[in-house]
């Protein structure tokens, strides 16, 4: 007989502050070192192997999250759905990658962005399955998660607009990845606001904080490449190196509560 999908005990477990100021640390000194240490030749590299090594570290720590959750199917597929999405973004830096260091070709658009969009629907997958399973999506919600993407994508609209004068490909181009990055982060949103109190244990929560991290990251890299101004050693990589890991710890503690 199929085992019904279940959801565990609230996750009683403590977070470490602490872990979190030495991960937010931690990224500050690597990004110093790469900028104002290393050796110019080496740079690049050296970003470009943090870049890629970071999503795969979240990918397998989602997967292995779901393995634990083999009695509960809907957690199951959400950790999936996550790891999945931590996967395409592997698969995108590795693409870039090729594309920036090695075949000398400009990596931005290609068909690196492929994965990288990939990243969006996997990822609300796994809000969407926790969300709805604890909470309906009333109109207050509804609003919510049209209105903010909304706001945000007005926002962006303009100032690119007025920063490059007319709405070019580059535009339409990067306000599509701006556009599923927003929903992303309303949901994300969203879902810190439901589980506030606790409903899913303070892991979760943690997680979620990543996740915000992580999008800020990519509507940051997506105004900075419509405008030229994106390079490897740019500050938005702190964005996506914290959030990443910020999402480690956070599955890391999901792991140690089931």
């Amino acid at each position: 007989m199929t085992s019904p999908d279940v959801v565990p005990d609230k996750l009683r477990t403590n977070i470490n502050l602490k872990i979190i100021a030495g991960i937010i640390f931690a990224v500050i000194v690597f990004h110093t070192y790469v900028n104002y240490i290393s050796s110019p030749e080496n740079t690049d590299l050296i970003i470009s192997i943090f870049s890629f090594m970071n999503p795969l570290a979240a990918s397998i720590a989602s997967f292995v999250v779901a393995a634990k959750y083999i009695d509960a199917g809907l957690y199951r597929k959400a950790y999936v759905a996550l790891g999945l999405a931590f996967l395409m973004i592997f698969l995108g830096e590795i693409t870039y990658l090729v594309y920036d260091l090695f075949l000398d070709v400009e990596p931005y658009p290609s068909i690196a962005d492929v994965f990288f969009f990939l990243q969006y629907p996997m990822a609300l997958t796994y809000l969407i399955l926790n969300i709805r399973f604890f909470a309906s999506f009333s109109n207050r919600y509804k609003v919510w998660v049209v209105a903010l993407p909304a706001v945000i994508l007005l926002s962006y609209g303009s100032t690119a607009i007025n920063e490059i004068g007319e709405a070019n490909f580059d535009f339409y181009y990067g306000i599509v990845f701006v556009a599923a990055a927003t929903v992303l982060l309303a949901f994300s949103i969203l879902g810190a606001t439901i589980f506030r109190d606790g409903m899913l244990g303070k892991a979760w929560m943690i997680l979620v904080i990543g996740v915000l991290s992580w999008i800020i990251g990519d509507t940051w890299y997506y105004y900075l490449e419509l405008l030229g101004e994106f390079e490897l050693i740019h500050p938005v990589n702190m964005f996506w190196y914290a959030g990443y890991w910020i999402i480690i710890y956070a599955l890391y503690k999901h792991k140690k509560t089931i």
